[in-house]
């Protein structure tokens, strides 16, 4: 009975950790997207920011074009930084999804490691399944995030169907 114990909660355990990975490598592809999104959106924040003040101090001259001008640079570069954030925006609130996703994996994780290695040394590691399961279900709160449904399995599986095409493709350079 035992043994059958281990088994079960063994196999249950690899099926977490296939996934945990599974999104580790998704949240990874992102992450130098996730960056390059960052730094480009504090760039055009930050040359919005200074055509601003630009324009502050050219509102304190005389001349009216010197005026025009910095409304113009102002108007043009907030309309590069709205139209950055959104076309960011998707990328990143997948980042955020998944990096929640993989959190919420890992504090499962440690939540189980912890109940396992207290119950594998008595009689109650027959109820590990059951404690997994319990678990489970607060973390998720009825949904599966490992249904082929869940949005955020679905996009991590095309995400790293496409790094791999990319990875497959001969490079330029090596022809």
């Amino acid at each position: 009975m035992k043994l059958a114990g281990l088994v079960l909660a063994g196999l249950l355990l690899a099926g977490c950790a296939t996934s945990l990975k599974q999104e580790g490598r998704c949240l990874a592809s992102l992450t130098p997207d996730y960056l390059k999104a960052q730094e480009e959106l504090e760039h055009l924040e930050a040359s919005w920011r200074a055509s601003m003040l630009r324009r502050d101090a050219s509102l304190n001259e005389s001349s009216v074009d010197r005026r025009q001008e910095g409304v113009t640079d102002a108007g043009e570069a907030y309309r590069r930084l709205i139209e950055a954030k959104a076309s960011y925006r998707p990328m990143l609130d997948w980042y955020d999804k998944v990096y929640k996703r993989v959190r919420t994996r890992m504090d499962e994780e440690e939540i189980l490691t912890e109940v396992g290695a207290v119950l594998i040394t008595n009689p109650g590691v027959i109820f590990y399944p059951v404690i997994r399961w319990n678990i489970h279900t607060v973390f998720w709160d009825g949904a599966d995030p490992d249904a082929e449904t869940d949005p955020v399995t679905k996009f991590c599986s095309d995400r790293l169907a496409q790094v791999a095409a990319v990875a497959a493709q001969p490079t330029a350079s090596s022809n």
